[in-house]
């Protein structure tokens, strides 16, 4: 049955599940597009069709079209060490800086922790000064060791972007995307927000209710990873039907040769949790062929998807910082129809030895402390940097029911969370090193 694609928008937005939301999908023959609700809960004005919104970590697949765009142009290669065109950058592990290669920042496995610069002064928030900033950044695993999301890489990827090509990075996205690609709708920097309408985002407080940020950017220093960029839904499907038509947008430019839109679209590794993402060059991959990448940001909410073998593309944006609203209705639906459908694990049944999983882990943003209660499994989750505005709030302890060998799915106030834990790299008594969890990996501190 077909999906009524404006009622499930104006169903959703109009029952306070999501503060405003734009939707754009490309069937293979022509563009649906609904709106609803508000761009901005103060003023009460509504989201339109030309309302952009931000994209978050959407933003990374721009910036790998960036930094393939380098490699077409014969200025970079993928294997190239860093220092070779960053010989000013520093980490805190200096065996690490001399390991590291470009594929690693754009595949997430440089292993550099730091997902998260501090809240500074307008002028104190450079690219330039995340570089600087990594001087102090040790490592959550060395350089191709293993996968863990990384914000960073994609900030050293895109500073090598701007500096290889003497132009900076928001006037690179403009110059060499948007505008090539026809976008109008479309912004990287932010001193232009008065050209158009823009959203705000709402965030859930620790009573469950939506309040406006106060914060409507992450800090600009890691724009790269997806503190800036705004579009429209269409605009944002229109990018992406650029790189799954070998790198031609509809309007007949090219923006990227055929062979590098192919290897970002190419698995290169995947995470230890979720276990079913494989990771190429920007984008991120999905059971049944399908390419993908989210954002979040404070009362942000994005979701992109294409499958290349139908030609089909969706964008999905909200200015709420609640997850799943539209999934039953819209995201599933769509993913079901591209053959892109995957069966939850069901929780295995059985008494489970806690001791080799219980004890903390943590990397720059957040701690898990694991521990038994009674006969259960609960991790608590705590932030240990000022990341969503209102994440220090809450310390949220979620349920662990197994579900695989060292692979448990976790639920909070018995709604299951499509992040599962997994515990790896056990030492010499059994106990687990290392928890993978939202694409990231903590490592053990203590118990």
């Amino acid at each position: 049955m077909p999906i009524d694609f404006a009622a499930v928008i104006a169903d959703t937005t109009g029952s306070g599940a999501v503060t405003g939301a734009s939707f754009a999908y490309w069937d293979g023959e022509r563009l649906h597009q609904a709106v609803g609700g508000l761009r901005n809960s103060v003023t009460g004005d509504p989201v339109t069709l030309d309302t952009l919104m931000h994209i978050g970590s959407i933003t990374k697949v721009l910036n790998a079209t960036l930094f393939m765009q380098l490699v077409d142009d014969g200025l970079v290669g993928l294997d190239d060490p860093v220092s070779r065109h960053l010989p000013e950058l520093r980490l805190g592990d200096p065996q690490a800086l001399a390991a590291l290669t470009c594929r690693m920042l754009l595949n997430h496995t440089n292993g550099i922790d730091y997902d998260c610069p501090a809240y500074h002064g307008f002028d104190q928030q450079r690219i330039e000064d995340a570089i600087a900033d990594c001087a102090s950044r040790l490592q959550v695993h060395a350089p191709g060791d293993a996968t863990a999301y990384s914000n960073i890489g994609t900030v050293i990827a895109g500073h090598i972007a701007q500096k290889l090509r003497g132009e900076g990075w928001y006037s690179l996205v403009k110059s060499r995307i948007f505008e090539p690609l026809g976008l109008r709708h479309s912004l990287a920097d932010i001193t232009e927000l008065p050209r158009f309408r823009v959203s705000v985002g709402d965030q859930v407080d620790a009573q469950g209710n939506f309040v406006q940020s106060t914060k409507p950017f992450l800090p600009l220093s890691f724009a790269p990873a997806g503190a800036t960029v705004m579009m429209t839904a269409a605009d944002l499907v229109s990018f992406a039907r650029a790189l799954i038509a070998g790198g031609v947008g509809v309007n007949g430019t090219r923006i990227l040769s055929p062979a590098s839109a192919a290897l970002m679209a190419t698995e290169t590794t995947r995470f230890i949790s979720p276990i079913t993402w494989r990771v190429g060059l920007g984008w991120m991959m999905a059971p049944g062929g399908v390419l993908f990448h989210g954002g979040g940001g404070p009362g942000v909410v994005s979701v992109l998807y294409a499958h290349p073998a139908s030609g089909r593309t969706f964008a999905l944006l909200t200015n709420c910082s609640k997850n799943g609203a539209f999934d039953a209705r819209l995201v599933e639906p769509l993913l079901d129809s591209w053959g892109a459908a995957v069966a939850p694990l069901a929780p295995i049944a059985g008494q489970v030895d806690t001791g080799p999983y219980e004890g903390s882990y943590e990397n720059q943003t957040y701690r898990f402390d694991v521990l038994r209660d009674g006969e259960r499994l609960l991790a608590r989750m705590v932030a240990r940097v000022d990341f969503y505005e209102t994440d220090n709030a809450r310390a949220p302890v979620f349920e662990l029911a197994r579900i695989g060998a060292h692979l448990f799915q976790i639920s909070l106030d018995g709604t299951v969370i499509p992040f599962p834990l997994a515990f790896v790299n056990p030492d010499a008594g059994g106990k687990m090193q290392r928890l993978g969890a939202m694409a990231r990996i903590f490592n053990r501190v203590a118990g």
